[in-house]
């Protein structure tokens, strides 16, 4: 989603180019490193792809992409269809045991239940992933389908309001914005939403109120607040919790106690479920 859901998926679909023909790295030549090209063709959102596009995605001459896909639709993390290659549910069933994630997802949906209940908002859980913002769960019910997309998705911090949250708190919050910077300098297209001055004022803005928001900028109609989750007693964000809702609603204060309420919430049960560890705090995607 982005910061309203499938819109922020839409926004860096759009921006991103389509993925050409790999230039497979020196490691990548081994057959394990064959099969990674193979499945990280998906990584663009297609669902079904053909043995030609799979081919062309991966970088992987045809003749290997189909005896590497014959093998892994064998061991159940491809499958196949009248269409083409999909992925299969063994990638499915592996990514949900994904330990930090898995236990984060966990202890945070009976609370975004609750939240998604009190507020009839579209209610998103997400967590840094590498330099993206990853939504880990969404909840919305049928008319909101048209701002609920597929969980799992990754966009570019900058462009969502979870994402932005994440960034506030980042360590790399600098190297982002010497990037957009370096952008503008080589003439890329840019947004008012990615101009770095405005970019910088906000994330300062984000961590003295900590909360984010974002109006119709990602999908028209609807407006999204973000907060930040932090392990209880803790100051290192661990995930981000937000909001979506129709652009004309008038509750926001409302909305924003309710969601710093939820991840207060989630904080102490990630808290209380570690209590008895002599480790630090949970890292899923720790952000700062």
């Amino acid at each position: 989603m982005r910061a309203s859901a499938q819109a922020e998926l839409d926004t860096a679909e759009q921006a991103a180019p389509e993925a050409g023909p790999a230039a497979p790295e020196p490691h990548m030549s081994s057959v394990l490193g064959k099969a990674h090209l193979v499945l990280g063709a998906f990584s663009s959102g297609s669902t079904c792809l053909g043995l030609s596009e799979l081919s062309r995605r991966s970088g992987v001459p045809k003749a290997t992409v189909h005896r590497i896909g014959t093998e892994l639709v064998q061991l159940g993390y491809l499958s196949r269809t009248p269409d083409g290659y999909q992925l299969g549910w063994r990638i499915f069933e592996l990514g949900r045991l994904v330990p930090g994630p898995a236990h984060l997802r966990a202890v945070a949906r009976p609370a975004m239940l609750d939240l998604r209940a009190a507020t009839q908002a579209v209610v998103h859980l997400a967590v840094p992933h590498g330099t993206d913002c990853c939504y880990l769960e969404r909840l919305g019910g049928r008319r909101e389908a048209a701002v609920v997309a597929a969980v799992g998705s990754n966009v570019s911090r900058p462009l969502t309001v979870s994402g932005r949250v994440l960034l506030a708190y980042s360590d790399d919050q600098e190297d982002v914005i010497a990037e957009l910077v370096a952008q503008r300098a080589d003439g890329s297209p840019s947004s008012d939403r990615l101009d770095p001055a405005a970019l910088r004022a906000e994330l300062a803005q984000i961590r003295a109120r900590r909360w984010a928001q974002e109006r119709e900028s990602c999908m028209h109609g609807y407006k999204s607040f973000a907060v930040p989750i932090m392990y209880f007693g803790g100051d290192r964000v661990i995930g981000t919790i937000a909001a979506t809702v129709p652009a004309d609603r008038r509750d926001d204060q409302q909305l924003i106690h309710a969601l710093l309420a939820t991840a207060a919430d989630i904080g102490r049960g990630l808290y209380r479920q570690n209590s008895s560890h002599t480790g630090p705090g949970p890292r899923v995607g720790m952000a700062g």
